[in-house]
């Protein structure tokens, strides 16, 4: 045999092998990349609603899914650590607070549709999205409403109340006897 009889041979059988492991390798990708397309396609269309759980579990799954030492996965969690660290930052006043996680967010989802493919622009992250106000009133009210009974429940606050009559003797004795009435009727020999 010649060294390309054995060249031939060594083909034939390592081409399987090869093949299933550059297949492996391709479905290993593809499922990487739907995975960081949802975690990114979620905070994409619940931008508007940042207090929806699907938003918030989003973006804790950016560790795991952008996890790598590409330079793409490391920009992507360069900015997720920024927006992390302002969130719990109590530093800034209300709305300078709230435009700077406006502007962290869009950075953040900026690099993730670029790092999948995706040239969005900051400010058509920022701005590009439907939010009905009425959606917004029911935000506010929702909240208005944990809010009231939470304080209510704790004990901070009481409910107001305010007696606008008080019933007659005349009124008391008729409800008495309807109440000596059903206790005679529930009483009687019937029910025993």
């Amino acid at each position: 045999m010649t060294a390309s009889d054995w060249m031939v041979i060594l083909a034939v059988l390592l081409a399987p092998i090869i093949a299933i492991q550059v297949s492996n390798y391709i479905e290993k990708r593809r499922e990487r990349r739907l995975r960081r397309l949802s975690v990114f396609r979620t905070p994409m269309t619940t931008r508007a609603t940042k207090l929806s759980p699907a938003f918030v579990e989003a973006l804790n799954m950016i560790d795991v899914e952008f996890y790598g030492n590409d330079r793409k996965s490391k920009a992507v969690r360069e900015d997720w650590k920024s927006l992390l660290d302002h969130l719990y930052d109590k530093s800034l006043s209300g709305e300078a607070w709230a435009i700077k996680k406006e502007d962290l967010t869009s950075e953040l989802l900026h690099k993730m549709a670029l790092s999948l493919g995706y040239h969005f622009d900051k400010v058509h992250i920022k701005r590009a999205t439907y939010f009905p106000s009425d959606h917004g009133e029911i935000e506010e009210d929702h909240q208005l409403i944990r809010k009231g009974l939470r304080t209510l429940f704790s004990g901070e606050r009481s409910l107001p109340m305010e007696v606008t009559s008080f019933p007659t003797s005349e009124q008391i004795v008729r409800k008495l006897d309807e109440m000596h009435k059903l206790l005679r009727d529930f009483l009687s020999a019937e029910h025993l």
